[in-house]
């Protein structure tokens, strides 16, 4: 596992996903710059601010673009078969591309996070960062994302065109707007869930809409084990 994890890290390596990943959190950034910020919960605007630029649009499609990303070299290079034939199970090789998927993912949070704090210093934000809150909503977006990490890989897997995964994914982001507003569908939906998941939450409801922690929790862990199982059953199934 460790050496399968080694070489997806040398594949990524020299390419363009890590500078990708300052994508969504500096046009979060760039957004969170024009919001007024007077009066109280000035830290709690900017990341309201942020999240729903980060959250609801980018973020699903980073995730997608992720999961093409790690696949990318096999289908270029027809190589599946070559991989297939070492001594390493199929399912390791579909755990360690999911890891290096939330690896970034995970990367892609912190950066949104340091963003959001430099946007704030500079606008002389008053009182101190809510950083619990911060922390809960970045670990609540990266949680959120399982589910659709493991969907995201699914299709790269299976389709080896890089647009397959990205074309899906933005497909099914471009609702998000519409779904959010159903009290039925949101938490279920695998593209609403992280902006839900980000938003500070409200009283008893979580991302400060009608959704409760729990329900939410469900909905993610259950969906991505479905998602991660369909892949490995893909993989498994996969001719070369």
């Amino acid at each position: 596992m460790i050496g399968l994890m080694q070489s997806e890290w040398l594949k990524l390596k020299h390419t363009k996903a890590w500078w990708l990943l300052w994508i969504s959190p500096l046009l979060a950034g760039v957004s969170a710059s024009f919001v007024p910020i007077e009066g109280v919960f000035q830290w709690e605007r900017l990341l309201t601010t942020g999240v729903s630029v980060h959250a609801i649009l980018f973020l699903p499609l980073m995730v997608a673009v992720f999961s093409a990303l790690v696949c990318r070299y096999e289908h270029q290079h027809n190589s599946w078969k070559q991989l297939f034939t070492m001594p390493v199970k199929r399912k390791s090789v579909f755990l360690a591309k999911y890891v290096m998927v939330m690896g970034m993912v995970a990367i892609n949070q912190f950066l949104f996070m340091l963003v959001i704090f430099g946007v704030g210093k500079v606008r002389g934000v008053e009182g101190m960062m809510p950083w619990d809150l911060l922390a809960r909503s970045l670990v609540g977006g990266w949680m959120a994302t399982l589910p659709l990490a493991a969907l995201t890989l699914w299709v790269a897997l299976v389709f080896s065109s890089f647009a397959a995964a990205i074309t899906v994914n933005v497909l099914f982001t471009m609702p998000n707007m519409f779904v959010l507003n159903s009290e039925t569908i949101a938490p279920l939906y695998p593209w609403a869930q992280p902006f839900l998941m980000m938003l500070p939450p409200s009283d008893s409801l979580f991302g400060g809409f009608f959704v409760s922690l729990e329900s939410l929790l469900v909905a993610i862990f259950g969906g991505g084990l479905v998602f991660f199982i369909g892949g490995l059953v893909s993989i498994q199934r996969k001719v070369v």
